[in-house]
């Protein structure tokens, strides 16, 4: 792996969704690109890519959801069925979306089929790499890389783009405006056919919300979005204490077989919450993704808002790059990024307050 960087124009920090739309995007516009991921902060599992996130991809890449093509897969979610706040389920169907069905992706191979496309698009991609730190100077950042031991040669370039989740302000000391106290914990469950369900499911309990994706062996991936109190106070160990929780619900208890199915044993857990940064972009850099806002699980809207920061970060950056010079521009372009993040985060947490409101 070569560490000279010459002539790199903006080196991505992180390969997920937003990474990987962002340096695409980068390359269309004729961006000179490095792509650094390291995959040790991923929880894997199963995500819901939205009708509109799903349509966003194809433009880049028709045929992107086809397991023949990039391997991204998925099971499309023909409807939600929910138990929020009302006596009985409510489904919705996808036929009345306007951007049709969404996407459950398995995360893993959803992310790697991103950064193939964008290698394919002329991205330099460093992989199994860690960043160990970043600086500035002379108008260049340099990050230094790790790759399990052993320290590799920096990557320099003139504009940085921060997409490591967030685990974001360990580079930039920008501190989260809140710390959520929400966790989610989540487990696969065994199939109970061969035959893939296409439904998500949706359920409020008294101390906290579940949601279950489809899997593609006819089975899902359930998550448990809880308080960090909550968890505290169990009596019990961890993998007790979700599928007792799950065995309460209404919706989701049947997509367990039964008293005697087998249970996962690998309860897997993240923070969970909305959680904003102070800053999504500076002199020389943009965050995107989670690094710049991580909205809340119950939008079902992650991997939309990661690629609709990623492609509006791509395009200030590619509008930075023609103002040679004209910093007073540069800042002005930067100042705009981060006000269009601020003005969806404010959507998002108003729409996030409606829905837990109704309970």
């Amino acid at each position: 792996m070569s560490g000279s960087s010459q002539n790199i124009d903006v080196v991505v920090a992180g390969g997920g969704p937003a990474g990987g739309i962002c340096a695409l995007t980068l390359a269309h516009g004729g961006a000179r690109v490095s792509l650094v991921h390291w995959d040790g902060y991923s929880t894997g599992g199963i995500e819901l890519v939205s009708g509109r996130a799903r349509r966003m991809i194809e433009r880049y890449c028709p045929g992107f959801f086809r397991q023949d093509i990039f391997g991204a897969g998925g099971v499309e979610v023909h409807e939600t069925i929910s138990l929020w706040g009302t006596p009985d389920p409510v489904t919705l169907s996808a036929m009345f979306n306007p951007w049709g069905p969404g996407v459950a992706v398995e995360r893993t191979l959803f992310d790697q089929a991103l950064r193939d496309l964008a290698e394919a698009a002329g991205v330099s991609v460093i992989g199994a790499t860690k960043v160990a730190d970043i600086e500035r100077g002379n108008d260049q950042w340099q990050l230094s890389l790790r790759s399990g031991e052993a320290e590799c040669d920096p990557v320099c370039a003139r504009f940085l783009v921060l997409a490591t989740g967030r685990a974001a302000a360990r580079f930039f000391d920008p501190p989260p405006l809140s710390e959520s106290s929400q966790i989610a914990l989540m487990a696969p469950l065994s199939p109970l056919s061969g035959v893939p369900d296409h439904a998500l499911y949706i359920e409020a309990r008294d101390n906290g919300w579940w949601y279950a994706l489809p899997t593609g062996d006819g089975g899902h991936f359930a998550g448990f979005c809880t308080s960090r109190d909550e968890i505290k106070r169990r009596r019990v160990s961890l993998r007790e204490f979700f599928f007792g929780e799950l065995r309460r619900t209404r919706l989701l208890a049947p997509l367990l077989g039964g008293p005697d199915a087998q249970l996962n044993p690998r309860i897997t857990g993240r923070m969970a919450g909305a959680r904003a940064f102070s800053k999504a972009a500076g002199n020389g850099w943009i965050a995107v993704g989670d690094a710049a806002y991580a909205p809340d699980p119950l939008s079902g809207m992650g991997i939309e808002l990661a690629i609709e920061s990623a492609q509006l970060g791509a395009h200030a950056l590619l509008e930075a790059m023609r103002e040679t010079g004209k910093e007073a521009a540069k800042h002005e372009v930067f100042a705009e990024y981060e006000d269009a993040i601020r003005e969806r985060a404010s959507q998002h947490g108003k729409a996030a307050a409606r829905h837990y409101g109704s309970l």
